[in-house]
């Protein structure tokens, strides 16, 4: 839906999804935004099959849980015009939990999922790994960016901390343990009680931006 608004109405956009569900979100909210120049194609991203080239290819959160992201990088270029784009946007952890190292709490709460998303299969530091997939997939090396969103707004914190409810299902299914974070009916209100009393703010996973040029 970004892509399709940065291209306009004269563009087209086709989204790669290997979960039909996924794709039925997707339309669905394609259709509520009233983008008509979005399709979806229901493939794994190492497969897609088309006769005619894109300007762009990008992706976001997508070659950190593949198993091999340099083949699919190198699969998706052959799609890619010469002189077009390919630009992904991946995460890193280690700044989150360098800058968390003062909050006990959220400290914890931090390195759990940081090891959940490891012990899943996923690449926790896809975001920096991005400057050698490309080059190993036959891209020039790319130009890269790193932002970390900071914040002491409560909403922000929520979301934060929601990333951890969200895989609670998954470290319960690893039997990690959890009991030293207390009572996680009350984890919420402690990490923000945590980071309003220490003054500053807190930060959420590393992001980063890497784009380079098709041959």
């Amino acid at each position: 839906m970004l892509v399709a608004k940065i291209v306009g109405p004269s563009g087209e956009v086709v989204g790669v999804e290997r979960d039909p569900q996924a794709i039925a979100v997707a339309r669905a909210r394609v259709k509520e935004a009233g983008l008509q120049n979005v399709s979806f194609t229901q493939t794994d991203a190492s497969q897609i099959h088309d006769s005619k080239l894109f300007d762009a290819a990008v992706g976001r959160y997508i070659l950190m849980f593949l198993p091999d992201p340099v083949a699919v990088l190198r699969s998706l270029t052959k799609l890619v015009r010469p002189g077009g784009v390919v630009a992904f946007h991946e995460v890193s952890w280690a700044p989150g939990l360098a800058l968390t190292a003062h909050l006990p709490l959220w400290s914890a709460t931090y390195k759990l999922i940081h090891q959940t998303v490891r012990a899943s299969g996923a690449n926790a530091e896809m975001g920096p790994d991005l400057y050698h997939a490309f080059q190993k997939a036959g891209l020039p090396a790319p130009h890269m960016k790193l932002e970390i969103p900071l914040s002491a707004d409560p909403d922000f914190m929520r979301m934060a901390a929601g990333l951890f409810f969200t895989l609670l299902p998954k470290m319960q299914e690893l039997t990690f343990s959890l009991a030293y974070l207390g009572n996680l009916e009350t984890l919420q209100q402690r990490l923000m009680a945590e980071a309003v009393g220490s003054g500053g703010v807190v930060p959420y996973m590393a992001l980063v931006g890497a784009w380079s040029k098709q041959h």
